[in-house]
């Protein structure tokens, strides 16, 4: 397959950022993707459902620095300004009071303070030793640090936490977010459907194996995903440095997964809305998630994260629906029932070139990220949302880690 100076591996927002970065310098690289497609995690179904459906990424987080604001305002992408705090709580079948709804949203951020507090403070400890006593908001709270993270409050670090920046908003992207991680890439070469089965660093040149043959590279950027290293989707020869691999189990993916059901019309009465179901009088039925009318569209949308999106991953169609049906109709009655005409699922848990939702860093394990800035061997450069301090867990974390490991990459490959 030939021998370039750079070998990029993966083409999701990272790798895709590498490799326009490489094109923009002039360099010889190669893009290798092992799916059929572009994107990774930022993924724009169009089809399943006959409307565009995020399957993975959607917000555009902390927008105000997000470099991919920039580029939607520059290709022309709309995206809309939502608000966290717009929950939709029910109980027994009743809209909540403004004043239970306040409540909730005071005592989500009192724990959310405490865990931030504890991280500026130096503390790398669980989330869960911050969110306070349990009571009736803590499913809720749970449910919240879940979508959030894709993690359960006892597997999340605060000092991890505490390194994120996020500020100026949370705004999904009207034609989708993966469609604008596709745009943006357009014109740039990617080898498709070329998984890359073994990285041997042992000699001068890095030997790459595919289905499609070997190729070489004077270094590789490995842009994929922390949990596909972690299940040691690629092998490697000589083994990556035994901290480097200590390191991905620190910061792992957990799981984040959506079901959406297409309806027959929009839900009447209200708007673009983002909030939660809570049964307050049956505490063990865990908290619903529902995306509501997304841009108008007849559309709900339910985010699953942490244990509880692993179990709901691992049902089958039916009964994951039937979950869905029980929370809709106890939202706006069971006739919403016969309003569904399709549901899609993701199952990035059990993708095996994805393997999870996005990484957190366990509990004690903060430092953990800093290795993954640090080139292997002066031939190996890691990218991927999981290498970013700041951002982690972004697309544009993904993006500005695939920037950085182009620059580091180049230096490397310098006479």
């Amino acid at each position: 397959m030939g021998h370039y100076d750079i070998a990029v591996i993966g083409a999701g927002a990272a790798g895709l950022a590498a490799g326009l970065r490489l094109q923009s310098a002039g360099k010889s690289f190669i893009v290798l993707e092992a799916r059929d497609r572009i994107g990774g995690r930022a993924f724009t179904d169009t089809a399943t459902l006959g409307l565009p459906f995020d399957c993975g990424a959607h917000w555009l987080h902390a927008a105000a620095q997000n470099p991919f604001t920039t580029i939607a305002d520059r290709l022309g992408f709309r995206y809309a300004r939502m608000a966290w705090s717009d929950y939709l709580i029910h109980t027994a079948g009743a809209p909540a009071p403004n004043a239970l709804i306040e409540d909730a949203s005071m005592e989500f951020g009192r724990a959310m303070g405490r865990i931030a507090e504890a991280g500026q403070a130096g503390l790398d400890v669980a989330f869960s030793d911050c969110v306070g006593p349990a009571g009736r908001w803590t499913p809720l709270i749970r449910q919240i640090i879940g979508q959030i993270t894709s993690h359960d409050p006892e597997d999340c670090s605060t000092r991890d936490y505490a390194r994120y920046e996020d500020g100026g908003g949370d705004y999904p992207v009207e034609a989708g977010f993966g469609a604008l991680v596709a745009s943006n890439a357009a014109g740039l070469p990617v080898t498709l459907s070329t998984p890359v089965t073994l990285i041997d660093w042992s000699g001068r040149l890095v030997r790459l194996e595919t289905p499609r043959g070997t190729l070489t590279a004077r270094t590789v950027i490995l842009a994929v995903p922390v949990n596909v290293l972690i299940a040691e989707g690629i092998r490697f020869a000589p083994a990556l440095p035994a901290a480097l691999i200590e390191a991905f189990h620190d910061c792992p993916m957990g799981v984040s997964e959506k079901i959406a059901l297409l309806l027959d019309g929009p839900v009447e009465g209200l708007g673009h809305l983002y909030g939660d179901v809570v049964d307050l009088s049956e505490q063990a039925r865990p908290p619903f998630n529902l995306h509501v009318n997304p841009f108008g569209r007849p559309l709900l949308v339910s985010h699953l994260a942490g244990s509880w999106g692993r179990e709901m991953e691992k049902l089958s169609d039916a009964a994951a629906m039937a979950v869905a049906l029980e929370a809709l109709a106890e939202a706006f009655g069971a006739s919403m029932k016969k309003r569904v005409v399709r549901m899609l699922r993701t199952h990035w848990a059990s993708d095996p070139h994805t393997l999870g939702g996005y990484s957190h860093a366990k509990p004690g394990r903060a430092d953990s990220r800093f290795l993954f800035s640090e080139p292997v061997g002066e031939r190996i450069v890691l990218a991927g949302e999981h290498c970013s301090i700041p951002f982690y867990s972004t697309v544009h974390g993904a993006h500005l880690s695939g920037i950085a490991a182009a620059e580091t990459a180049m230096g490397l490959v310098r006479p």
